[in-house]
């Protein structure tokens, strides 16, 4: 990648297409409560959709995972 100049037109902005990202919240806050960490991940989230980026997000406090692991 090179660095943004501000003079890039669509066609020539990075791309990508393919990659796929998971965002672990490891917020102590249990869902549906709101996290301040998840309103984080929504904005790196939108920012990485807008370039093709599948994107996924695990909030690891509802899910039993055992400590240490």
């Amino acid at each position: 990648m090179t660095p943004n100049t501000g003079n890039e037109t669509d066609a020539s902005a990075p791309r990508f297409d393919g990659l796929r990202a998971l965002f672990i919240n490891t917020t102590l806050k249990r869902s549906p409560e709101t996290s301040h960490t998840e309103g984080l991940i929504r904005l790196s989230s939108q920012i990485m959709r807008r370039h093709g980026v599948v994107v996924g997000e695990l909030r690891a406090v509802d899910h039993d995972i055992a400590t240490g692991v």
